[in-house]
């Protein structure tokens, strides 16, 4: 599957990032399958708790979803808190939203403190629009539950919005515990620190299948004609490589992004703060390091690269005018890339994360979703944790077992 068209931000600025391709038999502790930021957090995690571990990547390590992602750090999901508390009950919906909380801020620490490149975190705030006049009392519901839990978020009806920050909307939450960063750059300084460590990483090294092995205690992971072989197996595909992953657990849908040229920021009456809506499929904005403005949405089911391609300019076209009518004033925006990429979407908004029965010795890390950084972030803990006999507070948040798995 093409995971992006047009000129990801991210990839474009950077260039490409190489690595060796897998060349040998080999044997490990842990293979992990997928090279972008997922597997990235995951390299890095588990060699840091002493696993060997190994990265096989299809194509280029961090060239797929991962050069596309808009990498807006939320602990808001694209369900809702009183509506999840609904599909899931009130303590596991709950503890969806605490994780990521926890997740964003554990980001910030990470960067900050720990890699030798912040990799361009930010903290920021976020306002969550109401799209339309009813969806006004829902927010304000929505906000109630928040706090009732902790979450730092304020209501802001419309006269307000206006006033403060020239939005244009009936109402809208206000929250912190929010953050932007590279997610690129994020991926490949994880992996450079934990090469040092003596994590091992290959690209272009396509995994067709895994194979328990007949005692139970090890699986043959086939790349090729090599194989790697190892205690365990992570599986980060992502949306790729149907034959690794428990089957319909994601509708595939594309979205489409544009950014501006630098400095543009500075005019914007909300700052650094993203946005995005009530509205599903909904308008998304952040902002980066340069002084960027990144709009992204007018998202759709995944029909092929070509038609993404037709249809760029046009859905481009359309981001741009919803991003001006955002505002009771014209705001500077200069278009520079434009791109769009392939997300996940679950019934519940969830990730996956954890063992499943069918999968011997395997465990996956599947971050569908808007929020994939911290789910990765959240993967590599949970994960880390199971296989060193230690059991992660959030172990059971995003099981399986929400569908019968």
């Amino acid at each position: 599957m093409i995971l992006t068209t047009g000129q990801p931000f991210w990839l474009t600025e950077q260039g490409l990032v190489r690595y060796p391709t897998l060349t040998d038999d080999l044997s490990c502790d842990v293979v992990i399958i997928g090279g972008g930021i997922t597997g990235a957090f995951l390299g890095y995690y588990l060699t840091r708790a002493g696993l060997r571990a190994v990265v096989l990547e299809g194509r280029y390590v961090g060239g797929g979803s991962t050069s596309a992602s808009t990498a807006m750090c939320q602990y808001e999901l694209d369900v809702d808190l009183i509506d999840l508390r609904d599909k899931l009950g009130t303590s596991r919906a709950n503890d969806a939203y605490l994780a990521n909380v926890y997740a964003v801020h554990e980001l910030g620490r990470l960067c900050r403190e720990e890699l030798p490149d912040s990799c361009r975190f930010e903290d920021c705030r976020s306002f969550y629009l109401a799209s339309r006049e009813r969806d006004a009392a829902h927010l304000a519901d929505e906000g109630e539950a928040r706090r009732g839990i902790g979450i730092d978020v304020e209501y802001l009806e419309r006269a307000e919005l206006l006033r403060r920050y020239h939005l244009q909307a009936a109402a809208a939450l206000r929250s912190g515990d929010t953050a932007q960063v590279d997610p690129y750059r994020l991926t490949h300084t994880l992996l450079a620190e934990a090469i040092k460590q003596g994590l091992r990483v290959f690209e272009r090294s396509p995994v067709q299948h895994c194979a328990a092995e007949a005692d139970g205690q090890a699986v043959t992971v086939h790349a090729g004609e090599r194989r790697v072989r190892a205690r365990h197996v992570v599986v980060c595909t992502g949306y790729e490589a149907d034959n690794l992953v428990p089957r319909d657990l994601v509708n595939l849908h594309s979205t489409y992004v544009v950014i501006s040229q630098p400095g543009e920021m500075a005019t914007l009456p909300t700052g650094t703060a993203q946005i995005w809506e009530t509205a599903r499929p909904y308008l998304y904005t952040r902002t980066t390091a340069d002084g960027r403005i990144m709009v992204g949405g007018r998202d759709e089911v995944v029909k092929n690269a070509t038609f993404q391609n037709t249809v760029l300019e046009h859905k481009v076209e359309k981001l741009e005018k919803q991003f001006q009518d955002l505002f009771d004033q014209p705001t500077p925006f200069t278009r520079d890339f434009v791109w769009a990429g392939v997300y996940g979407e679950t019934d519940d908004g969830l990730p996956y994360i954890g063992p499943h029965h069918d999968f011997p010795r395997t465990y996956f890390a599947l971050g569908y979703g808007g929020n994939g950084t911290t789910y990765s972030l959240l993967a590599a803990e949970i994960i880390r944790d199971a296989l060193t006999g230690r059991r992660h507070r959030y172990h059971d948040t995003f099981a399986f077992d929400r569908v019968g798995g």
